[in-house]
């Protein structure tokens, strides 16, 4: 388990896939990307092709990721959460594991979301994979679209294959061009939500590009710990 050195009695547990490839500020793989201490624990049999899948996780996996859950629990962290929006799947039974906050992905957000942009046809979704997003992360709501990376795109390519360098260039490129695929397939859009943890790095351009409201799982961490208590208040 990988720990940070800021001051504070709240702190973030993430459980991490398996994986090396950079992650820039602004990724939840990146301690920079938070204001508070973040704990990292790696499932070790989590990589992007047994995770970004369309279906439920086998049970060995989903244990995988609830002993990690626990270990976390057992270090007195104040919200869990995860490196990728597939592990919408493991939302319920994570939460259920104690009293601690869990969001295990963005995708959690959707529902309210679509209440506050005037439905699901309004919101969009962003993804790593979008041909195997389905009603099973999205907690059975339909967004208004869904785009995501191609398979030949050097993001994607360094994250499924877990290379060890990025062309940050490029990888913008990837985002910009997915971003316009979806405006082009959705017009009058009211908001994107950023089911990959890799694309919130690029959050501001897409902002900048679509005009919209752009919302990702390191701002919903941040609101969750807003509302703890300090331990030190409750001694």
């Amino acid at each position: 388990m990988n720990t940070t050195n800021k001051n504070s009695d709240i702190s973030i547990g993430v459980l991490k896939l398996n994986t090396n490839f950079p992650r820039l500020n602004g990724d939840i793989g990146n301690p920079a990307s938070f204001d508070f201490p973040v704990r990292y624990i790696t499932v070790n049999s989590a990589v992007p092709a047994n995770i970004t899948v369309s279906g439920i996780l086998p049970d060995v996996l989903q244990n995988e990721f609830i002993d990690a859950a626990e270990t976390l629990i057992e270090n007195q962290v104040s919200v869990i959460t995860t490196t990728c929006g597939f592990l919408s799947t493991m939302q319920s039974k994570l939460a259920k594991l104690s009293n601690v906050p869990v969001i295990c992905s963005a995708l959690a957000l959707l529902p309210l979301l679509s209440s506050i942009h005037g439905g699901a046809h309004q919101v969009a979704v962003l993804t790593f994979n979008k041909n195997t997003l389905n009603e099973k992360h999205t907690s059975g709501v339909t967004p208004g679209a869904i785009e995501g990376l191609l398979p030949a795109d050097h993001l994607r390519k360094v994250i499924s294959e877990d290379l060890d360098a990025l062309d940050e260039k490029l990888a913008l490129e990837n985002v910009t061009s997915a971003c316009a695929r979806l405006l082009a397939s959705k017009p009058g859009l009211s908001a994107i939500l950023l089911e990959c943890t890799n694309l919130s790095p690029y959050k501001h351009n897409i902002k900048a590009q679509t005009g919209l409201p752009v919302y990702d799982v390191v701002d919903a961490v941040h609101w969750l710990l807003g509302a703890q208590i300090p331990r030190a208040l409750l001694s």
